[in-house]
């Protein structure tokens, strides 16, 4: 090789490794990674500011300069709508903020489309909404908080769906959408969420009841009912009206019956696809759910109660009405279904938790609370989940039963449990004073009320009003055979003490009412009485007072 072409072979390598060396540097420079979106895939040209723009960079930038642009005019244009399919289909990544102008523009179609009622473009509408939908999912796909956007999604799934002409053959589909979210947001759930959900349970209930209708009018499942229920009432009613062979017999019945009622449905589900498909969507599912929807509905109307925000109170108080009317209204649940159906199956199993929270929870809301389980019921309750509400509940079933001594320690159960909350610990604590004076037992009530102001100060008046007509009832029990007129007016002369310091005018009135009069001290001035001096209340009252004169 001549010295030539030697030159020239060097030259061109040494340019070859500069120019390999210019591009790496300049690669470098352009800042430009891949990075991962939140479900593991792979975005590409991204730049420092988060944006990440794809394979071809600059057409990407460009179209999207257009395309914000325009969404900040709120030019939903041919050419926005454009400029958007091309980022969303070449760099779907790009950025989050793609998403937020994305969703204003569909939902901005959906609404313009729909709006023109008759001459609107189903077809469009659809194919605008699902676009709503998706965008949502691949918020979360790509940059997180998939869940969160779960959730947003649901506010307008039901609203897109529900008069499509495929819906109610997805019914399954959906509820189980809007179980995920309800059971995952919990008391945070989206109230629009919530009224899709209660509507979806509501006609998944429907279905299942025409599903089962074929099972139901067949001869041979009536007839296998029919023998469970002649069975039940021999079993039930067995006191003394039956021998124990007929009982036995009876039971027997009973179980074949069962057991021929069993076949007989897989027989009817394995050729019937709407029951296979409807079955388990029962009245026990359907209390199931209405208890679910009921505890976050009650849950969110007592925070929005408390935080004074009218709008939630309204909205989720919406929602239980709905519950009650759709849900409730197709159980028909009354005292009799209560006490028979549902006190049947606790009675069989009365450590049964889910059966007696629905026996103390369908008796409140339909006033059956003096049926035969629900004290029991709410006993079960409140040892699997003790709360003072249930503390509190069942004191009052057994005042109602007139069992003071069990009222008594409930409610001292209550107070114990109420020991973050003085307020309530205050207000129990009068609860149970009034139980002791009930039961005859003033200085403990007396004790009880003062315990109460040591929780709450707030709760003074009330608890010194309390005391002082403790001590305005006591006459009888500790002065009525008294012949000393000024001695036996000590009650009324303690119980003004106490009104005075509850501030309570018209209670103190009353008691000046029964004050010994000028005549009286005066006749027994021999004691040392005299208007202004001290005497000793005594009986169970016990401390001193100053005397005084009825007006």
């Amino acid at each position: 090789m001549n010295k030539l072409a030697t030159f020239l072979l060097g030259f061109l390598f040494v340019a070859g490794v500069a120019q390999a060396q210019e591009e790496s540097t300049e690669s470098k420079d352009n800042g430009l990674t891949e990075q991962k979106a939140a479900d593991g895939s792979v975005k590409k040209g991204c730049d420092a500011r988060g944006y990440c723009w794809g394979e071809n960079v600059e057409e990407a930038k460009s179209k999207y300069t257009f395309f914000s642009d325009n969404m900040k005019a709120k030019n939903y244009s041919k050419e926005t709508l454009d400029a958007f399919d091309y980022l969303y289909t070449n760099a779907p990544y790009i950025h989050k903020n793609l998403y937020i102008y994305g969703l204003k523009l569909y939902k901005s179609l959906v609404s313009s489309e729909s709006k023109k009622k008759d001459a609107a473009d189903k077809d469009l509408i659809v194919k605008y909404e699902d676009m709503v939908l998706k965008l949502y999912d691949d918020r979360g796909k790509y940059f997180g908080s998939a869940d969160k956007w779960e959730s947003e999604k649901g506010k307008y799934l039901y609203r897109y769906y529900k008069d499509r002409p495929d819906f109610n053959d997805n019914l399954p589909t959906y509820y189980d959408f809007y179980h995920k979210i309800a059971e995952r947001d919990g008391v945070k759930t989206d109230d629009s969420n919530m009224s899709a959900y209660v509507a979806i349970v509501a006609k998944l209930h429907v279905a299942y009841k025409k599903a089962v209708q074929g099972f139901n009018k067949d001869p041979k499942t009536k007839a296998q009912k029919s023998a469970i229920l002649t069975a039940n009432s021999v079993i039930e009613n067995a006191d003394g009206k039956y021998t124990d062979a007929q009982i036995k017999e009876y039971t027997a019945k009973k179980t074949a019956a069962e057991k021929e009622l069993v076949n007989l449905e897989a027989n009817f589900e394995a050729n019937d696809p709407e029951f296979k498909k409807y079955k388990s969507y029962n009245e026990d599912w359907l209390m199931d759910e209405y208890d679910f929807i009921s505890e976050i509905a009650t849950k969110n109307v007592e925070i929005a109660e408390a935080a004074k925000k009218e709008k939630d109170v309204k909205a989720w108080s919406r929602i239980q009405t709905m519950a009650d009317k759709y849900i409730m209204g197709m159980l028909n649940i009354d005292c009799d279904f209560i006490n028979n159906k549902l006190g049947a199956k606790f009675k069989a199993n009365p450590e049964d938790l889910a059966t007696a929270k629905k026996i103390v929870g369908y008796s409140i809301r339909k006033k059956c609370m003096d049926g035969p389980y629900f004290l029991q019921a709410a006993e079960v309750v409140y040892n699997a989940e003790p709360t003072p509400a249930y503390a509190n509940l069942i004191s009052g079933q057994y005042i109602k039963k007139g069992d003071t001594d069990k009222a008594i320690e409930w409610k001292e159960k209550a107070i114990e449990l109420y020991s973050e909350d003085p307020a309530k610990q205050a207000e129990t604590s009068i609860d149970l004073a009034k139980l002791y004076n009930k039961k005859g037992l003033k200085s403990q009530a007396r004790a009880q009320a003062y315990k109460a102001v040591e929780y709450d100060s707030n709760i003074a008046s009330e608890a010194y009003t309390f005391i002082g007509d403790l001590y305005m009832t006591s006459f009888k029990q500790c002065f009525e055979s008294s012949e000393d007129n000024v001695q036996e007016k000590g009650c009324y002369l303690a119980a003004y003490d106490m009104y005075k310091k509850a501030g309570n005018s018209s209670k103190m009135a009353q008691a000046q009412k029964q004050f010994p009069t000028k005549s009286d001290v005066f006749t027994l001035a021999a004691k040392g009485y005299a208007e202004g001096k001290t005497i000793n209340v005594g009986c169970w009252i016990g401390g001193t007072t100053t005397i005084r004169l009825r007006p």
